[in-house]
């Protein structure tokens, strides 16, 4: 039962500790390598960045060709005290940047999973995993800040705008106010002007029927 227990154990642990590392072959300077690789939840360009600022620590990076990143004397203490030759390559699979590694430690031999440094190896490799996991994650927090910052930038020009909008509707205001005193004097006088034609028009009527009656009566006189 122990035993059991024990084997269970060790599976688990295997199981967490390559849990983002596969071994497999891939392509590298037209050649199929051995190796190991894992799937990295950021922009391929950045990883390329990152895994070259990495494999700094190590040796001399090179470029290869097609895309590929190598150091042909790689010195990482937990695998070897040799030098090491170090291919690498990426490559953007479903939204996931893949890094394959292949790590020869001789002629024809590469480290892989059964080889006796493999468990190193994934633990080198799940090391620049966490550093580009809290790199993507500044860039992320970074991109919500900037986000947050431009929407304030939005808002503070919208704010900014409406002021201008209430300082030009309350001139509008103003002068529509002014010509509504302006257009009610005007109506009063054109209201007082009609009530003084009407007595014009009175006073004229009458004036007329008194003269019609002074001319009948010097009519009256001629004859």
């Amino acid at each position: 039962m122990k035993r059991f227990i024990l084997a269970s154990v060790l599976i688990f642990s295997s199981i967490s500790l390559f849990g983002q590392v596969f071994t497999g072959m891939d392509e590298i300077e037209k050649a199929k390598k051995e190796g190991f690789y894992t799937y990295i939840n950021s922009e391929e360009k950045y990883v390329i960045e990152s895994w070259k600022n990495y494999l700094k620590k190590f040796g001399k990076v090179e470029a290869g060709r097609g895309g590929a990143i190598n150091v042909y004397q790689a010195k990482i203490s937990d695998l070897s005290k040799d030098g090491l030759t170090l291919l690498s390559k990426t490559s953007e699979e479903k939204n996931k940047t893949k890094l394959f590694v292949s790590i020869a430690t001789g002629p024809d031999t590469y480290i892989q999973n059964g080889h006796e440094n493999y468990r190193d190896a994934s633990n080198w490799l799940e090391e620049f995993v966490k550093i580009i996991n809290l790199e993507e994650d500044v860039r992320t927090q970074e991109k919500a800040l900037n986000d947050l910052i431009s929407t304030k930038t939005k808002q503070q020009k919208a704010a900014e705008r409406m002021i201008r909008e209430l300082d030009s509707n309350k001139r509008q205001t103003e002068l529509l106010t002014k010509r509504l005193e302006e257009t009610k004097v005007e109506k009063e006088k054109i209201l007082a002007n009609q009530e003084q034609n009407k007595l014009d028009q009175k006073a004229n009527e009458e004036a007329i029927i008194q003269q019609m009656q002074k001319f009948e009566a010097a009519k009256k006189k001629v004859n």
